[in-house]
């Protein structure tokens, strides 16, 4: 039987992210590993950019299988030159999710103390993302605006701000009531999106 979403959100995540923590821990020791192992692509037109990176899911009992599409989260933000901030941020994950569990999401920052990493996660703790279709391809969770809004499972954050100011993003999904985990360095998110606000947003919109 699957738990509750709430339960399930609070409890079973962070047991799942605590499993990862060595982990988190020695790749933010570093910015410039976290750049070659997340890589954001952009693409840009007349109406804005789009940013996007593919991430292989994180090792469990079962590794994931790096020739499968299915076991990469995908992470796309739109950027539109007639808003003040990203028309959306969506979340892609296997397309045999449980899509009735949602996504779970948080952040974490890394402090150094005597010589050592420390991941801090949000002590807002976790947000539960709806999944609004499921594919032959992926599951998706959009988030339009980048505002998650208070509810049930989840709180109120804007997603463009945990993304500069977070050094991690932790990604839950589930599949035949087993939790996958993944973690993805901010790193290469925060270096790439001032790129394009520079050099593509900035740069069209006075021409």
């Amino acid at each position: 039987m699957i738990p509750p979403c709430s339960r399930f959100s609070q409890a079973l995540l962070l047991v799942c992210l605590a499993s990862i923590l060595c982990s988190a821990q020695e790749k933010s020791a570093a910015a410039a590993p976290g750049d070659a192992l997340v890589k954001w692509d952009s693409t840009c037109g007349a109406r804005g950019c789009l940013m996007q990176t593919d991430v292989l899911r994180g090792v469990s009992d079962d590794p994931p299988d790096p020739k499968d599409f299915r076991e990469y989260v995908s992470l796309n933000v739109a950027l539109d030159r007639s808003l003040s901030r990203p028309a959306y941020f969506s979340f892609l994950v296997d397309p045999r999710a449980q899509a009735d569990q949602g996504i779970f999401i948080t952040f974490a920052t890394t402090t150094q103390e005597n010589g050592k990493w420390k991941l801090n996660l949000d002590p807002e703790g976790p947000s539960r993302l709806s999944i609004g279709a499921c594919d032959k391809n992926a599951c998706t969770a959009r988030v339009p605006l980048g505002l998650v809004e208070d509810g049930k499972d989840a709180h109120k954050m804007d997603l463009l701000d945990k993304f500069l100011n977070s050094d991690h993003l932790l990604v839950l999904y589930t599949r035949d009531g087993h939790p996958y985990r993944t973690m993805v360095i901010l790193s290469s998110f925060k270096k790439e999106y001032a790129r394009v606000m520079e050099n593509e947003m900035k740069s069209r919109a006075e021409k």
